[in-house]
């Protein structure tokens, strides 16, 4: 059967809404990019164009009033497959004889179900297995609702052994995860395990060691942690600060009696551009049926605005108003945790001199400097579609907008620059896995045009940089060759440069993001 089979014969709820989604990864999509078309963007009845379009029409349009809890739902299953999806792909292989000849619409249904019963310990078995093989029955028919019944049971009866590392070591289904690559059965079954590609495993394992690559997937593996900024020039941010940085609901209570001016209600809407990061909210705060909710853990500072917060333990409003009319008022902002302490440690939070943000993108960085106090004089990004958001932003924020253009790094819109040069260049993103699950996807030859990319960002821009003045070089992956390495070469091929700081994320950290960054001066 086809792929595109029609997904309408589904009742609207948020595992119907992942499991269209997850088609439309397949056709090349981001996690992030197919959430959206499921849960934002209206039906289009009667669409015309190619059969992709046509595709995606059909099975991915918005189920009309999904609750917000489905909508979570489907957040947390799309996010938590394509996480786990090798561990996944392994079981159904030993619970099915060909699953990779069902068609692709049964397979991701199938998928869904074994992440239910490995990792939503809240949600009954019974209940993810009756909705799985009455999806298969509406969708393809008695035979494979049987299918479907059949493998599920048979993974169930296997009971605690999917839990564990030893199950996925010298089973007869591993090689075939090797992909022409090498390794031993025994790695082999922990890169499965913590769903990692083996060339990813290979990778840390060679740059790192054995004990690093095993802790970095484990990092991959787990659940992100969400973080935010407060926006140090808001009105209310000291206050807002105060009491989010609370351990407890008792703490937080404490905190608001003890400041003035708390908020009223404000009725403002949400930005559209932001109901990504609003979904991901509901998801962190309704994981577990809110087990977090005044759970006594406490966020963790990063720096003096940053907070970041354990899976389940994120709040859902702070002086009576929830966190999206905070968001609207431009009292906070999401971003990770791994980007704000970039910035921190980097020492980039002390700059004085206009900065250039050559790889602007949504301007995450941007806006942060600017709350901090640095002067970011102008922004560009090659990508329309990520720059358009930056006035916006910062209209929100109370921040200037500054100056901004469609530009590549390597074709700069200036021939030199008086002050600092920041760029987050594109990388492989190995580093944030956790948050960005689709990366696993990719293939390794992408890696070579990637550092490519970069050295020739460095150069340019190295050039344009002004005697005395710095270029901040920031990365989210964890690949000497897109890091270290890179800038070795940009040093060796420039004797008039020098590298002031340099810091990467801690390999035994166990949460917080693969970062690297490095500031480099140039004399004079």
């Amino acid at each position: 059967m086809s792929r595109n089979i029609s997904l309408r014969k589904l009742s609207c709820n948020g595992r119907t809404a992942a499991l269209r989604a997850l088609l439309l990864v397949d056709d090349g999509l981001s996690a992030q990019q197919a959430l959206a078309s499921v849960l934002d963007a209206p039906v289009a009845h009667g669409a015309s164009g190619n059969s992709r379009e046509k595709s995606h029409t059909a099975n991915a349009g918005r189920c009309q009033g999904l609750s917000a809890q489905d909508r979570a739902l489907c957040t947390e299953l799309v996010y938590g497959c394509l996480r786990t999806e090798l561990r996944l792909n392994f079981l159904l292989g030993r619970v099915l004889p060909r699953p990779q000849g069902l068609p692709r619409p049964m397979q991701i249904l199938l998928a869904l179900a074994v992440y239910g019963l490995l990792f939503q310990d809240k949600v009954p078995s019974h209940a993810v297995v009756y909705e799985a093989v009455e999806q298969a029955r509406a969708l393809f028919g008695q035979g494979l609702a049987r299918v479907a019944n059949g493998a599920l049971r048979s993974l169930q009866r296997m009971g605690e052994e999917p839990a564990q590392p030893s199950f996925y070591a010298g089973q007869s289904g591993v090689k075939k995860y090797r992909h022409g690559a090498g390794g031993t059965d025994s790695f082999l079954g922990k890169c499965i395990f913590y769903s990692i590609p083996l060339w990813i495993g290979e990778l840390w394992r060679s740059a790192y060691g054995d004990e690093a690559a095993l802790r970095l997937m484990q990092r991959s593996f787990e659940r992100p942690w969400a973080a935010l900024r407060i926006n140090a020039r808001h009105t209310d941010g000291a206050a807002l600060h105060a009491v989010l940085a609370a351990p407890q609901a008792e703490g937080r209570a404490s905190a608001i009696a003890g400041l003035s001016g708390a908020a009223t209600e404000s009725g403002a809407t949400e930005q559209d551009s932001l109901q990504y990061h609003t979904d991901i909210a509901d998801r962190v705060d309704k994981n577990e049926n809110n087990e977090g909710q005044g759970n006594g853990h406490k966020p963790v500072a990063i720096g003096q605005w940053g907070l970041a917060f354990a899976p389940g333990t994120m709040p859902r409003e702070a002086l009576g108003l929830d966190l999206r009319q905070w968001l609207a008022r431009g009292a906070l902002s999401w971003q990770s945790a791994g980007s704000q302490q970039a910035l921190l440690a980097l020492g980039l939070d002390r700059w004085h001199e206009p900065v250039w943000d050559a790889c602007a993108g949504h301007g995450g960085k941007s806006t942060a400097l600017m709350e901090w106090g640095v002067p970011v004089s102008l922004c560009t990004d090659r990508s329309f579609a990520r720059l358009r958001g930056l006035p916006t932003q910062c209209t929100t924020l109370g921040l200037p907008v500054p100056p901004h253009c469609l530009a590549d790094a390597i074709r700069p819109p200036v021939g030199q620059w008086p002050g600092h040069i920041l760029v987050d260049a594109p990388c492989s993103g190995l580093g944030v896995m956790g948050r960005r699950p689709d990366i696993r996807r990719r293939e390794p030859q992408h890696l070579a045009e990637l550092e490519v990319l970069q050295q020739n960002m460095l150069r340019v821009l190295a050039d344009i940089l002004q005697p005395g003045r710095e270029l901040a070089y920031i990365t989210c992956t964890l690949n000497p060759a897109e890091n270290e390495r890179a800038v070795d070469q940009l040093l060796e091929n420039n004797s008039d440069l020098t590298i002031e700081r340099q810091w990467q994320t801690g390999h035994s950290h166990p949460w917080l993001e693969g970062m690297f960054g490095a500031v480099l001066r140039k004399k004079g």
